[in-house]
């Protein structure tokens, strides 16, 4: 009597087992920025606020995000380079220019992670009554 019992918590076991870790790979690979971040160049798409379109000051940058939580970016002849940094729990992204005196300082922030879908990361900022919008897509 005793090994059916045996048996039948075994294989309760093995599959609870396989259930959970299943799941919690496709969910944080599923969430994860650095998977897409660190595939190539990107662009930005849209970088706007509640009232202004501001795209345009990103005219011509691309940004490359190395695995090492480095981020480039070049525009002609000018390389930036800064840090960035994902935080998988609170679904944040902070990317760092450090005093370049250009358009990248608007950058320097945390960036919460609305969307990520192939080739394409959308991100949020909200201060007060303002949400900044950042769009990137890949090159």
């Amino acid at each position: 009597m005793k090994k059916p019992i045996l048996l039948f918590s075994l294989k309760c076991a093995v599959i609870v087992y396989f259930a959970a870790c299943s799941g919690i790979d496709s969910f944080t690979t599923a969430k994860s920025a650095s998977a897409q971040l660190t595939k190539g160049g990107w662009k930005v798409n849209c970088y706007s606020n509640t009232q202004t379109d501001n795209t345009c000051i990103f005219e011509g940058y691309t940004f490359n995000f190395l695995p090492t939580g480095k981020v480039t970016a070049v525009k002609g002849s000018n390389r930036f380079e800064g840090n960035w940094l994902e935080d998988n729990i609170n679904k944040k992204v902070t990317i760092s220019f450090k005093n370049s005196g250009t358009a990248l300082d608007a950058l320097n922030d945390y960036w919460n992670i609305a969307a990520i879908k192939d080739g394409e990361i959308s991100f949020e900022k909200k201060e007060g009554s303002s949400t900044d919008k950042l769009y990137i897509s890949l090159l």
